[in-house]
C-alpha cells in the first residue's frame, strides 16, 4: 500500500531531464519516492495513508546547506559588528570553553535550534564541523536530517596533542558513521589552511584514507592562507592543501 500520495502540486525534479511538473503527483511506498509523474484524476482518491493536495504548494528535492558550524546557532547575530579578526579572537575563547565541556548546554541548543530552521526552511542534509560533534549526532539523527560532520582538528590552534586529536577523530568515526539508516556520516574535520601545519594536513590524509571518509575544511578565506603555503613550501594554498587531500 502507499504510504503517501501528494497530488496537483507544482513538482520540480532534478531527473535526467529536469521535469517540472505544474499540476504533479509524488508517491511515496516504505519511505521511498517511487514515483514522479503528471497527476492524474484518480490520484486525488487514491488508496493511500495519507493523501496530500498540493495544490498551490511546491514540492522539491530538499536543499544543502554545505557547510555550517551548528553549536555557535544558538549565537547567531551576537558578532555581527565585529571584524574578521576581531570574530576569530572573541570565538577562540568560546571554542576553547566548548572544548572543556563548559558549553555543551549552548552547544545542544545551538543544534537543536538549526535542525529546526533546517527542516521549517526545506534543507534536509548539512555538512557541519563542530567541537562536541557527538553532542549533535542523536539530534540530528533523530530530527530525520542527513548530516556529514566531525569534530574540529588544529595543531595550531587547540592545546591538545595531535595524537589525542586524531585519536578523538577516529573513534567518532567508529561510534557514528553511517549511522541513522545511514543518514549520518562522519568526517575528518581540520579547521582551515592557516592553523594547520603540513604534518596535520598529511596526518589527515592518510586518515581520511584509512577509514574511507571525506574531509571538510575552510579553505582560502584569509591572505593568511598565502603564508602559510608558503611557509609549508609551496607557491599557493590551492597546490599546499588541495594536492594532499586529493
Amino acid at each position: 500500500m502507499t504510504d503517501v500520495l501528494v497530488h496537483d502540486a507544482l513538482v520540480v525534479t532534478v531527473d535526467d531531464h529536469d521535469n517540472v511538473y505544474e499540476s504533479g503527483t509524488v508517491v511515496v511506498e516504505d519511505d521511498r519516492i517511487t514515483e514522479v509523474r503528471p497527476t492524474i484524476p484518480d490520484d486525488r482518491t487514491a488508496d493511500a495513508e495519507v493523501v496530500i493536495d498540493g495544490s498551490d504548494k511546491l514540492v522539491m528535492p530538499g536543499l544543502v546547506n554545505a557547510h555550517a558550524h551548528l553549536e555557535s546557532s544558538a549565537l547567531r547575530g551576537a558578532y555581527s559588528d565585529l571584524s574578521y579578526g576581531e570574530l576569530l579572537v572573541d570565538m577562540t575563547v568560546i571554542c576553547q570553553q566548548l572544548a572543556k565541556g563548559e558549553l555543551d548546554y549552548l552547544a545542544e541548543a545551538g543544534v537543536r535550534l538549526a535542525a529546526l530552521n533546517f527542516i521549517r526552511n526545506g534543507i534536509t542534509s548539512v555538512c557541519t564541523m563542530d567541537i562536541r560533534s557527538e553532542l549533535g549526532v542523536p539530534i540530528l539523527g533523530e530530527s530525520g536530517l542527513r548530516a556529514l560532520t566531525g569534530p574540529l582538528i588544529s595543531d595550531l590552534f587547540w592545546d591538545e596533542p595531535v595524537e589525542s586529536q586524531l585519536r578523538r577523530a577516529e573513534k567518532f568515526i567508529d561510534d557514528h558513521h553511517e549511522t541513522y539508516d545511514g543518514r549520518i556520516h562522519a568526517t575528518l574535520c581540520p579547521h582551515d589552511d592557516m592553523t594547520l601545519t603540513r604534518g596535520m594536513w598529511e596526518s589527515v590524509a592518510d586518515t581520511a584514507e584509512e577509514y574511507d571518509v571525506v574531509v571538510h575544511t575552510h579553505l582560502l578565506e584569509d591572505s593568511v592562507s598565502d603564508l602559510n603555503a608558503r611557509a609549508n613550501k609551496e607557491k599557493t594554498p590551492s597546490v599546499c592543501w588541495t594536492t594532499l587531500v586529493s
